[in-house]
């Protein structure tokens, strides 16, 4: 079992990682898909001059974006500038899309960046701070470039075209739907963002620059096993699930934010048959009907998924068909297990760990999951009710906290001792289990209406 926790911890830096490079780029990947939609060979007013910047978009502005943003996490602007011309050398070097070598060269770039400035630093006279970072900046683009050219290159090209080997075969024979066996338990402990930017997204779109569309940006994003789920409790569960429930699925159909229903999972773990029934059911479908996405559809909405379909009734058809069965098997296996533990179901209550006095409020998680914004917001409507405004309420990364001395942070548990290594001079960090329904913040807003009526009786 401590394997595993460091297995799954490991596993979570590297998504922590990919979804930082890709989420400050995804309205550029969205951009490259509705230009594709639009004005490609099979668009829908195909026109070959635009398509041209199609083209380029996908060769060249993504992987630099990404690789540029990863040097920027790991060694600063000075990472990024070097690791956008190491890219270009991996891109002439390369035969297929470089993202999946962008995505690692980026941050390794980055930090032989930042180690290099670090060695240099104390040796450097006064005076010449400025010739020596811009030699060695040159100097190590131009040694990674080379390097990406002549190393990086073939190997992404090859270990590239065994995933997409693998893939083929899969979806040659039928087979693809089995990825979902694995993609439907990884999402619901939170590694949704590695699987799908690490891996799912790069090969996708090397598909979509060939051939105009990917199945595989269909995999992970399928909002169908979750809107089944979120539906059964919504009819079905008690009256706190039914509540909750029934502002969740919206909140997942539309706005994409798949986190929502990973804890109604998480606490019932035999629902894992229910969507990954509905994701292998979903997937099976799509690969039947022969279609996909332009690109990645982050967040994963029916909105940003229609969007980014091809052209012609038979694509639109074939995605909603997936999405639909998906949700009916999800909804069947859920509405069926609940009616048979319904006398069972509770809801568990979990002690918060700490109560504060602070005025600043932060409700954190992994970059990429929209679950904590709404968390906020929903702690934030709760205080405002109670009528206390005087809070400073945010929703930040967990590798974006900073100046927290005085700040109360609600967390997830999954991710407690990350916080508590980060900043473990916070005033107050509250473990809970469900950014969306947790008797936390009740608790949190009871303590605060005590603490008010205390004072008010000392005055």
């Amino acid at each position: 079992m401590k394997y595993l926790k460091i297995i799954n911890r490991q596993i979570r830096a590297i998504g922590t990682i990919l979804t930082d490079m890709v989420m400050p780029n995804i309205g550029a990947f969205i951009a490259w898909g509705l230009l594709s939609a639009i004005f490609s060979n099979s668009g829908w007013f195909p026109n070959p001059q635009i398509n041209q910047l199609v083209t380029m978009m996908g060769k060249y502005i993504l992987p630099i974006l990404l690789a540029s943003t990863g040097g920027r996490i790991k060694g600063g602007q000075r990472g990024s500038l070097v690791a956008a011309i190491a890219t270009l050398g991996l891109i002439c070097g390369m035969k297929d899309s470089a993202l999946l070598g962008a995505m690692i060269i980026g941050p390794v770039v980055g930090w032989l960046m930042r180690i290099t400035d670090t060695s240099l630093r104390k040796h450097v006279s006064q005076g010449f701070e400025l010739l020596v970072n811009n030699l060695t900046a040159a100097f190590l683009g131009m040694v990674t470039s080379l390097g990406a050219y002549f190393v990086l290159a073939p190997i992404i090209d090859w270990f590239s075209q065994v995933l997409e080997t693998a893939t083929h075969w899969l979806f040659v024979n039928h087979l693809l739907a089995l990825m979902n066996v694995v993609i439907e338990p990884a999402k619901v402990f939170f590694l949704n963002n590695a699987i799908n930017h690490g891996i799912l997204n790069p090969l996708g779109t090397n598909q979509a620059i060939a051939s105009g569309h990917s199945i595989l940006f269909l995999l992970e994003t399928n909002p169908g096993p979750g809107i089944g789920l979120l539906l059964a409790f919504a009819l079905f569960g008690n009256h706190r699930a039914r509540k909750y429930a029934g502002n969740a699925l919206i909140i997942h159909a539309l706005g994409g934010i798949h986190e929502v229903y990973f804890p109604y999972v998480l606490k019932h773990p035999q629902l894992l048959v229910s969507v990954i029934c509905g994701g292998v059911t979903g997937t099976f479908t799509f690969s039947m009907m022969h279609v996909g996405l332009r690109a990645d559809p982050s967040p994963g909405s029916i909105i940003t998924i229609l969007m980014l379909t091809p052209s012609g009734w038979h694509n639109y058809i074939g995605v909603i068909a997936g999405i639909l069965s998906s949700t009916l098997v999800s909804f069947s296996i859920t509405a069926a297990w609940l009616a048979w533990i319904a006398p069972k179901y509770r809801h568990q209550q979990v002690d918060a760990q700490a109560v504060s006095t602070s005025n600043h409020v932060i409700v954190t998680g992994d970059a990429g999951m929209g679950s904590p914004s709404m968390g906020a917001r929903i702690l934030h409507d709760k205080l405002r009710r109670a009528g206390h405004n005087e809070f400073a309420l945010t929703s930040e990364p967990i590798n974006r906290l900073k100046n927290t001395t005085n700040a109360t942070i609600f967390v997830r548990h999954d991710y407690l001792e990350r916080v508590q290594a980060i900043v473990p001079d916070a005033h107050a960090i509250i473990s809970i289990n469900n950014y969306l329904n947790t008797p936390e913040y009740d608790h949190f807003v009871s303590e605060q209406n005590d603490l008010a009526k205390a004072l008010g009786s000392l005055e």
